[in-house]
């Protein structure tokens, strides 16, 4: 799927949950002002965060977070994540090995999208929008996504008409490698692209909704008819924020910083593999610079440690009394090198999660 250089439009905002309501917002009244549905609906995969605002919540499928709200929110539907670790249609042995690169199926996650679009179909209603967070779903359980599935998806929520909002809070700003946001390396391009964090690289809140010319001309219109999209906040695009946006970019695409990523990468795949040799690591999930080791009880059966042992707090714990914060996702363990890494500290952080895990004798 070539990608269209169509995203001229951008709301500015200040933080994630933000830049996905803004999406949100946007797509519900762009598909009922064209007619595409008069009751949009949105869907969104299984284990979905999408940030702590009433919209983005609702867009939201772990119950963990979003149970508490459940009547405050509208409803959403949710399609199976390509979790190929965990996938029930992976005929795959366990190996020592990301799980995406051995699995065994035949992209049965793909047809439960599609059977997912068509149902809807048939009930008269057309999903107004497909809502996902391109590569790697991050609270999730760092759940990659194996190559192939992104453009594939895109390409059967275009065929019903479905707007594509991608949420790259997380994996945008070239944290998911070689191009600036992850929805690139497929080919693919949303209506929608919700941006944050990485935008001043976290010194200040800034964030962005980039859409399309065709969403932005819906809220044009003579003053009477009130087409504005009345949705805004004291701190939008505030002046702070914007410039250490600047300045953050022109760091971040300097060819300097793009070599340096690209290096820190390749290394952090290397260090990443010497992890195998502990018998409790499962799965060693990487996206650029992005990882999740899954821990569990025997890597050749895939038995998870029960949630109630406390396996990967005690594991972050014992990590942060050597130096090195992180946090757990369930038993998965979340590594997310910043940019300036240095070779000392990448190492550092591989081999405390090691003496970590070894510690508690796993």
């Amino acid at each position: 799927m070539p990608i269209r250089k169509d995203l001229a439009k951008v709301f500015f905002s200040d933080n994630g949950s933000t830049a996905v309501e803004v999406a949100l917002k946007l797509a519900y009244q762009f598909a009922r002002r064209t007619g595409r549905s008069p009751k949009p609906r949105f869907l969104s995969l299984t284990g979905a965060y999408h940030g702590d605002t009433v919209g983005a919540v609702s867009l939201g499928h772990i119950d963990l977070f979003h149970a508490a709200y459940s009547g405050l929110l509208f409803r959403t539907d949710k399609v199976m994540a390509p979790y190929c670790y965990r996938c029930p249609f992976n005929r795959a042995k366990p190996d020592r090995a990301d799980a995406r690169t051995y699995r065994r199926c035949q992209w049965e996650c793909l047809d439960k999208v599609s059977a997912k679009f068509e149902a809807q179909k048939k009930k008269g209603n057309p999903y107004a929008g497909f809502v996902f967070e391109p590569l790697m779903q991050g609270a999730a359980g760092m759940i990659p996504q194996p190559e192939g599935w992104l453009s594939r998806a895109a390409e059967i929520a275009r065929a019903h008409g479905a707007l594509l909002i991608a949420d790259e809070v997380m994996t945008g700003f070239g944290r998911t490698g070689n191009t600036l946001f992850a929805c690139h390396k497929e080919g693919v391009q949303p209506d929608f692209l919700a941006l944050a964090k990485g935008l001043t690289g976290g010194y200040l809140p800034m964030a962005a909704t980039l859409t399309t010319q065709a969403v932005f001309d819906a809220f044009l219109g003579e003053y009477a008819e009130f087409k504005t999209f009345f949705h805004g906040h004291s701190f939008t695009a505030n002046q702070l924020g914007a410039a250490a946006a600047l300045a953050s970019l022109d760091l971040l695409q300097a060819p300097r910083a793009v070599r340096t990523r690209a290096r820190l990468e390749h290394q952090f795949t290397a260090e990443l593999a010497t992890l195998w040799s502990r018998p409790c690591v499962g799965d060693i999930r990487q996206v650029g610079l992005v990882a999740g080791i899954e821990l569990v009880k025997d890597w050749r059966t895939r038995e998870p440690f029960p949630l109630e042992q406390r396996v990967g707090i005690k594991v972050c714990e014992a990590m942060a009394k050597r130096g090195v914060l992180t946090r757990p996702v369930g038993n998965v363990i979340v590594l997310i090198p910043p940019y300036c890494t240095t070779n000392h500290q990448r190492t550092k952080m591989v081999q405390t999660l090691k003496q970590a895990i070894t510690s508690q004798k796993l």
